[in-house]
């Protein structure tokens, strides 16, 4: 889970974000995110950190089979918190203004801001 999940983790799951992944408010009030992708391994990974299970999508030819890791709720809430201070500034506001909006679960709101750039090492 990403609670746990290390920095390199981290930092590797927003970069995967960045390019694939989708945030959304399901039914416009649960924070929701997810990633779909043709490759296990990768979509696997970011499920373990996600905390949910892949779940597989099959297509009839040509199309490949499809993997998916999606949480929503306060799941997804935690996995957008921690990957922000990495994402670009299209995803940031995007983040941002569904953090705004979602429901209140923690007993004391995080700030929801991006810092400044962040040293890669």
């Amino acid at each position: 889970m990403i609670e746990s999940a290390t920095r390199d983790d981290v930092i590797w799951l927003a970069g995967l974000l960045e390019g694939e992944g989708a945030f959304d408010l399901q039914r416009g009030r649960y924070p929701r995110v997810r990633v779909a992708m043709v490759d296990r391994d990768v979509i696997g990974r970011a499920a373990t950190l996600f905390g949910c299970p892949v779940r597989l999508t099959l297509k009839a030819a040509p199309h490949q089979a499809m993997w998916h890791a999606e949480v929503q709720g306060p799941k997804a809430e935690a996995v957008m918190r921690a990957i922000l201070p990495h994402m670009g500034a299209r995803r940031s506001g995007r983040i941002a203004a569904i953090l705004g909006h979602a429901p209140k679960t923690a007993k004391t709101p995080v700030p929801i801001s991006r810092p400044p750039g962040l040293p890669l090492a």
